[in-house]
């Protein structure tokens, strides 16, 4: 078993239809396949091959996929690291996954001259954008490792927004059995046209047979997107299905609005990352004539949980997430078991579970569980599921607050708050003020203003005694913006926020 059998079948099926589109360069899936061909070739050459461990730091283009699936085909091992994460986080997921290989931008070459400490097992350092050319004379033939289904084919950091980054290993097997899921998720086929906003989620979808417009943006920092240029490649490429960062799609939203511009043949619109607000489901509606939007749920290691409609939210559960039910996010997709462990806490169990973080023993023993031989995983999400067997996600098990009179959950409680029409957001932290955990809410205006007005603490008391889960809150807090995680640009770091109030109180 091998992840890069998937394209090999599109190049044998679908020669000649355009697997990727970038930048103004058109390229089949036969080409594709060839040029994955001729990397395999020259990796080996060049030392890698079988239980390599190679670190990837490849922007959005031609060279990523091919140069993950040619990893794939000679049984070395790509590791993604998200470089948003920081240089701290960054250097120390270097150091703990120890690759022996790099391929990457010059200026990730000259960061590991730099950082030497960390980088100093590498002994093969590679410029992406040299490799077409290194790779040339190569044969565009290549017979690939025949992989044991449970032998690790990749790690993927997580992106250390509620903790340290961790590296999560993906077995063949669970890249395949995802593969599956996806497609029949969004019923997809090789007719559909991707625009994949998070540069990963092509990997899938190449492997689907569909074609790839692979977006000029830096998918590092989605709330920086420019929808113009995205929106004029998604109309002009016709698009049926694209996945991304709420992110980025409340921007391009807010543009066609504006524009009056919509997306007759984009059918599936996927966000994903965060809780995505009732409103933008409904800004989308208006977008998509023959269409919806989707927000499946899952997480790094366990990916996809569950799914759920646009359509369905604004018709059955929208008014109850407004009233503070919390989000709902679908039932289990097929084939994954969700249940909920010690009251709260979401537990997921099938074959796109990953078994392990790479050489952390700890972080896998507190997360995995084994009841009666079945692995499951500790989502660290808390919630429930409901007599229709929907989960609701009520927030990251983390960010609870342990009030006097009770648990408190992020989600049900801030919705409640959104709803005003001058706060864009609001998080709910548990400050440690006078030696105890003081139930407190922090709140972003529209205009940034940071002046709690009389009028304006009124009107938010009102809204904490008119409903009994938010009644514990003693404080309010007005912060011009908030911080979010590095990947999707849009999870609030309540962390952070919880610190920035206990120094407001001077307790730090």
């Amino acid at each position: 078993m091998n992840t890069a059998s998937l394209l090999e079948k599109q190049a044998d099926l679908l020669p000649d239809k355009t697997a990727i589109l970038f930048s103004g360069e058109r390229v089949s899936f036969r080409e594709l396949d060839e040029t994955i061909n001729r990397f395999a070739h020259y990796f080996v050459k060049r030392g890698i091959g079988r239980g390599t461990k190679v670190l990837l730091f490849i922007q959005p283009s031609i060279e990523l996929p091919a140069t993950t699936f040619a990893l794939f085909k000679v049984g070395a091992v790509p590791i993604f690291i998200d470089p948003g994460m920081g240089l701290k986080s960054l250097l120390r997921a270097v150091s703990e996954v120890a690759p022996a290989a790099m391929v990457g931008l010059p200026l990730i070459r000259t960061l590991s001259w730099v950082f030497r400490r960390s980088f100093r097992g590498v002994r093969v350092k590679l410029d992406c954008l040299k490799l077409r050319e290194a790779s040339r004379g190569e044969s565009p033939d290549f017979e690939k490792y025949d992989a044991p289904e449970d032998e690790m084919a990749a790690i993927l950091f997580t992106s250390g927004g509620t903790g340290k980054p961790k590296g999560v290993v993906y077995t063949h097997k669970v890249f395949m059995a995802q593969t599956r899921l996806l497609q029949e998720m969004f019923s997809l086929t090789p007719d559909d046209v991707d625009c994949p906003c998070f540069p990963l989620f092509s990997f899938f979808t190449l492997a689907m047979g569909m074609t790839s417009c692979i977006p000029q943006m830096d998918s590092s920092h989605p709330a920086r997107t420019d929808p113009r240029p995205l929106v004029a490649g998604m109309v002009e490429h016709r698009t049926t299905f694209a996945a991304g960062s709420p992110a980025i799609w409340d921007k391009v939203a807010d543009y066609c609005q504006a524009q009056g511009i919509v997306f007759p043949d984009l059918r599936c619109l996927v966000l994903f990352g965060a809780p995505v607000a009732v409103d933008m489901h409904e800004k989308w509606q208006g977008l998509l004539p023959n269409g919806t939007t989707y927000t499946p749920y899952g997480a790094t290691e366990s990916l996809p949980i569950s799914n759920i409609s646009g359509e369905h939210i604004l018709a059955n559960t929208a008014e109850k997430t407004r009233r503070g039910s919390g989000t709902c996010v679908g039932e289990a997709v097929p084939s994954v078991a969700v249940d909920i462990f010690n009251g709260d806490e979401i537990i997921v169990s099938g074959d796109t579970v990953t078994r392990e973080y790479y050489r952390n023993e700890g972080a896998t023993r507190a997360s995995k569980l084994f009841v009666e031989g079945r692995l499951w995983h500790k989502v660290g999400d808390v919630g429930r599921i409901d007599e229709e067997g929907r989960i609701w996600f009520w927030g990251r098990k983390n960010h609870v607050v342990e009030a006097g009179q009770g648990r408190m959950y992020p989600i049900p409680c801030e919705a409640v708050f959104n709803q005003h029409e001058r706060i864009r957001r609001t998080a709910l932290v548990g400050p440690s003020i006078g030696g105890r955990i003081v139930p407190s809410l922090v709140v972003e205006m529209k205009d940034g203003s940071t002046t709690m007005t009389e009028n304006l603490l009124r009107e938010l008391q009102e809204i904490r005694d008119a409903h009994e889960h938010t009644k514990p809150i003693e404080h309010f807090y007005l912060k011009k913006s908030f911080p979010v995680d590095v990947r999707h640009n849009i999870k609030i770091d309540r962390a952070l926020l919880r610190t920035w109030a206990e120094r407001v109180n001077g307790d730090v």
